[in-house]
């Protein structure tokens, strides 16, 4: 490294000559560099051009900064700085810069404050570059609504009237309202959603939910619990001021449902014909005994089908009793979850035993003619929650 420092030489550099241009540059040539000179284009004094403001060459006063925000704008002349001073005045003018300003909102967010809340308070501050415009008009609060609510069941509860009308249905009502299918079936205890009659008068609730009926040995918090629904709830929408409740009386679930079994039920949708075939010999009520000719009360249905054909489960349960009598000849009871019972009566045979869970559509038995009976038929009833024979056509899909 030292002897190529000692081996370096250094020469004065050439000065550059006032009447010859310099045309050398590092890496290009004489020729290249021609390419980018260009004459100096003269300038001919130009008549009548006004005289400067003031003889003296400099300028009057010391050149004045003016800082805005890190900005630094030289005035260098009276009429320069008038000009500018004239214009700011005019701004503050129009701005009308006294109200000219950005009002903080006035109210403070406490921790418990919902974000939903939150972004509706600080939209109304009117800051639109960091969320959309909102109306608030469209944002206030309905008269019917309570604002201290945690839980978000905002709306007074209440019940409504409404008549039925020509062609409405139940799932036309519940949509009328805003509220499900089974709120109106519960809420009026409909058994049979596609009769429903013209002018009945029902009461839908402003909310969704049931209506419960309280039984003995029941809790509020067992209640809540059952239901997933917070018990402040409860408290709130009844109006309860205590633990104390009584077996009988009926309060309103909010968010609640009905349980399948008893929607489908009431829907028509539950239970399923026992058999493919669906011909009718006998309805349900008041009949002539086909071998006496005595006007009695017809517990069930009567299908006609062949000996032999497959009987089927209407719907899951367990298989309560498989026996035989005079009456019903061979027959089986099905228990289901519901409370309900079917009876399959008359049979030829069996395909299960007692104890065993059976599907719905699942073959038990085929037809047959024992018992009291004049042909090969099915004899099939349904028992209701309160072991009460009901007409199986209303139930059947």
């Amino acid at each position: 490294m030292v002897s190529i420092i000692e081996n370096q030489r250094v020469s004065k550099r050439r000065q550059t000559s006032r009447t010859r241009h310099n045309n050398k540059s590092a890496g290009f040539n004489s020729e290249f560099m021609n390419q980018f000179r260009q004459k100096p284009i003269s300038h001919k004094k130009i008549k009548g051009r006004p005289k400067p403001l003031f003889n003296s060459p400099k300028p009057v006063l010391r050149p004045l900064f003016t800082a805005i925000k890190g900005f630094k704008i030289t005035l260098s002349s009276i009429a320069t700085a008038a000009l500018i001073a004239g214009t700011i005045i005019f701004a503050i003018a129009a701005l009308n810069w006294e109200e000219f300003s950005i009002k903080m909102p006035e109210f403070h967010l406490s921790d418990n404050t919902s974000a939903e809340q939150q972004t509706i308070q600080y939209a109304a501050t009117g800051i639109s570059s960091i969320l959309p415009p909102i109306n608030i008009q469209e944002e206030q609060t309905p008269p019917d609504v309570k604002t201290d609510d945690p839980h978000g069941i905002l709306v007074a509860f209440e019940w409504r009237q409404h008549r039925v009308q020509r062609g409405e249905s139940v799932s036309v009502i519940a949509q009328k309202f805003g509220v499900s299918i089974g709120a109106v079936i519960a809420s009026n205890e409909i058994r049979n959603a596609r009769r429903l009659q013209e002018g009945a008068v029902l009461r839908i609730p402003n909310i969704d939910g049931i209506p419960y009926q309280i039984k003995k040995g029941d809790s509020l918090s067992r209640i809540a619990a059952s239901f997933n629904v917070p018990l402040e709830v409860i408290l709130d929408v009844n109006d309860i001021k205590s633990d104390v409740i009584k077996a009988g009386e009926t309060i309103f679930i909010p968010g609640a449902r009905m349980n399948d079994i008893d929607l489908r039920l009431s829907l028509g949708d539950l239970f399923m014909y026992p058999l493919h075939s669906r011909f009718i010999t006998s309805y349900y009520g008041i009949r002539k005994d086909p071998k006496t000719g005595i006007l009695q009360h017809h517990t069930g249905v009567d299908f006609r089908a062949n000996t032999g054909t497959t009987v089927m489960a209407t719907l899951d349960g367990v298989v309560e009793v498989v026996a035989e009598n005079w009456l019903y000849g061979k027959y089986i009871i099905i228990s289901h979850g519901n409370g309900y019972k079917t009876l399959y009566a008359h049979l030829n045979s069996f395909n299960v035993k007692e104890k065993d869970r059976v599907a719905r559509g699942r073959k038990i038995g085929e037809v047959g003619n024992t018992g009291y009976s004049t042909g090969p038929h099915l004899h099939f009833e349904i028992w209701d929650r309160n072991n009460r024979r009901v007409n199986p056509l209303e139930l059947l899909n």
